[in-house]
């Protein structure tokens, strides 16, 4: 399985991106294990996301486009993470950060960009100790976040928490703020077996004073707006079923990568005879399809609902979360059977399919994907009718 096998895009993928992406994936391939030694991606693939227009897919200075560029985002992700599952990963994630700063005022975009186009958009979960105090000057933020890919090159942190002594708490549970990536301290924390390049550390801020200007009601920012016309449905729908199901891409993109590893391995090989290997080979060659198929249809359902400017229903959303899980479990099971057999010498950090098992362990271990509580949640609607 070559890399342009097969190769069919979402229909509502933009082709050229994907196709840019398939014209960099021989480098990217090179450098992932650098990558993973280093804990981040090097400059050179940065350079190329930002040059590619992958980075700024969704960002405020993005052209408008009649479908949107979701779709393209995930399926140029999906390409990368053949490669290397960090570049797909910062692709996907942090890329798709920019469709939070796209909702925000005209104004403040401006601001977010007064020191050039290049802006990277960097995310932090709170932690136990992470704080948002108000006063007159404005939000004091202090605490650990927690799992910042792209830290170390990003140029914005967008933070959320609660703030207790905001007069609008009780009816905003939750505050985005956003600033400078160089007013936080970076923790080298990010010591994870899988992912190691997204550089996914713990940031630290000390008592750092945010002007109001740079804060804003989470839910107003994700919520649907039907009012704002003539824009991508990006801008329209409530937001977090395309930040959440973003990550499908490099999730799938893995365990191709992974497919495609071990039939690199068996060219010229003895084995490639051996009757266990050729079921080996099919068996994950069906459940990948299997996979793609559900792939499509996740990204389908959120494309169909934004070009027809709805949201999708409480049950539907109930439904996106299974699917998600599901997908993240099958691929998982792909490069496990493909692992569980290679032998003693391939037990070494630089063998590549090995790097793609301990990157899909990771991926499938995000909060967004979690089998247990996305079953949990559909079955319990199933047995209890919303």
């Amino acid at each position: 399985m070559s890399d342009t096998l097969e190769q069919l895009y979402h229909p509502a993928a933009l082709p050229a991106y994907c196709e840019r992406a398939l014209q960099h994936i021989a480098d990217w391939r090179d450098r992932a294990s650098a990558a993973e030694k280093n804990r981040r991606l090097s400059g050179s693939t940065f350079d190329e996301l930002f040059a590619g227009g992958w980075l700024d897919l969704l960002a405020p200075r993005a052209p408008v486009t009649r479908n949107g560029h979701w779709p393209t985002l995930v399926e140029s992700a999906r390409i990368a993470a053949r490669a290397c599952a960090s570049t797909g990963w910062m692709m996907a994630l942090v890329g798709g950060h920019g469709c939070i700063a796209r909702r925000l005022p005209p104004s403040f975009q401006d601001r977010l960009y007064a020191e050039g186009s290049r802006q990277l958009f960097a995310s932090a979960s709170s932690s136990a100790d992470s704080q948002l105090s108000l006063e007159a000057a404005g939000m004091r933020v202090n605490g650990r976040w927690r799992f910042s890919s792209g830290i170390e090159d990003a140029t914005w942190l967008m933070l959320n928490a609660p703030c207790p002594n905001h007069p609008d708490a009780a009816r905003t549970p939750r505050f985005l703020v956003l600033m400078a990536a160089q007013e936080v301290h970076r923790l080298d924390s990010w010591d994870s077996c899988g992912m190691a390049a997204t550089g996914s550390h713990d940031v630290l801020t000390r008592n750092v004073l945010v002007p109001h200007e740079h804060v804003f009601a989470l839910q107003e920012v994700f919520a649907e707006s039907p009012a704002m016309t003539g824009t991508d449905y990006i801008d329209r729908l409530p937001l977090v079923p395309y930040l959440t199901t973003s990550i499908i891409g490099p999730l799938l993109g893995c365990a191709e990568g992974a497919h495609a590893e071990y039939l690199r391995s068996l060219a010229g090989s003895p084995l490639s005879s051996e009757p266990r290997i050729i079921e080996q080979i099919a068996h994950s060659a069906a459940q990948l399809y299997s996979a793609r198929l559900l792939y499509e249809s996740l990204i389908s359902r959120l494309h169909d609902a934004g070009v027809q400017a709805r949201a999708l229903d409480a049950r539907q959303l109930l439904q996106l979360k299974r699917d998600r899980a599901y997908l993240a479990q099958q691929c998982v099971q792909v490069v496990h059977r493909l692992v569980e057999r290679l032998g003693a010498s391939s037990l070494v950090a630089a063998n590549s399919l090995q790097r793609h098992w301990r990157d899909v362990q990771a991926m499938a271990a995000h909060r967004d994907l979690v089998w247990h509580d996305a079953m949990q949640s559909y079955g319990e609607a199933v047995l209890r009718p919303l």
